[in-house]
């Protein structure tokens, strides 16, 4: 069943709360035959079937975004010397997907946000969890200038998300090298940048996700923001959160990974010190974790010497007494 097929049934809990399945089909004018076709992509957004009963619920929905609130962010002085347009969604198969058409259909910067993704993807085309409501979930297109730098723009990215965080009253935010947004406690979000090209122009695509309320049923280490102290609610964030990266990006285009970007990345490095494995295309490296160079890649010391990573797909992992561990 296609996402938008699924809205009807989402809004009738939205209201209700609780309904049974006969009930959910009649006020979504569906039959009981579609209802229970859609069953496991319902589940996937965060609703719940108890078979027992027969009941359908959408425990502690999230208030939906305020439209416009979003639509203010391309008022900013940031925002309106790029054209951003912003697009708001329910429900969307990936955000980065949506951007991109956006851009390539109208020419100008894009922002998409979304209350649930379908078909939301991380680094090497995993899965990113996106229940209805319970994260933000975020892209934006943007025209790369020519002989603008885009490579490392994801640490950058990464630097104003958690200052943005940390601003709002949620302490202890890391960044686990390349994309991901980390406390001692678990993973918190991530980043994922993708380059694109119409014609003779490049264009990067800029996507985000971030748990803000507890995803259901969560068996990873997934961890909330609410359960780290952010009480403000999504509209604050962006309202922090896209105008201070904009700034950076343009600023990132014109002079790349400067010291001044790289020191602030160091201090939120969560591996700093640490031991580490890396691994990338079959080959293993163990040692002390260096941080990253002048160009954004991580330096590894091992016995053999120094060896920096970055080119191609790495993973990194923390060791402990010879273990892997998360960060």
């Amino acid at each position: 069943m296609a996402p938008e097929q699924l809205l009807p049934f989402i809004e009738c809990l939205r209201r209700a709360g609780s309904l049974t399945s006969a009930q959910l089909a009649a006020e979504a004018g569906a039959s009981l035959a579609a209802l229970h076709g859609a069953r496991r992509g319902l589940a996937r957004l965060g609703l719940r079937y108890a078979p027992v009963r027969d009941t359908w619920c959408w425990p502690a929905p999230a208030p939906p975004l305020d439209a416009a609130a979003l639509a203010a962010l391309a008022l900013s002085a940031q925002a309106q010397p790029l054209g951003l347009e912003v697009h708001y969604a329910p429900l969307v198969g990936s955000t980065n997907d949506l951007a991109w058409a956006r851009a390539r259909a109208r020419g100008c910067a894009q922002l998409v946000v979304a209350e649930g993704q379908w078909a939301g993807r991380g680094r090497r085309g995993r899965q990113w969890r996106s229940p209805l409501g319970a994260g933000l979930y975020v892209s934006i297109a943007l025209p790369l200038p020519a002989g603008g730098e885009a490579a490392g723009l994801s640490l950058a990215v990464g630097v104003v998300l958690v200052e943005s965080l940390t601003a709002l009253g949620v302490p202890g935010l890391a960044l686990k090298w390349p994309n991901d947004v980390v406390h001692a406690r678990g993973k918190v979000g991530g980043i994922l940048l993708e380059l694109q090209h119409q014609g003779g122009e490049r264009w990067l695509i800029l996507g985000m996700g971030l748990n803000i309320h507890p995803l259901p049923e969560a068996g990873d280490q997934a961890l909330a923001l609410r359960a780290l102290g952010l009480r403000r609610n999504r509209e604050a964030l962006l309202e922090a959160f896209v105008p201070a990266l904009l700034a950076e990006a343009q600023q990132f285009f014109a002079a790349g990974l400067t010291p001044g970007l790289r020191d602030r990345y160091r201090a939120l490095d969560a591996y700093r010190g640490a031991v580490v494995r890396a691994e990338t295309q079959g080959r293993r490296w163990e040692g002390r974790y260096g941080g990253i160079d002048e160009a954004g890649l991580i330096v590894v010391e091992t016995a053999q010497g120094l060896e920096r990573l970055g080119h191609g797909e790495v993973t990194l992992r923390r060791l402990e007494d010879g273990q892997v561990r998360y960060g």
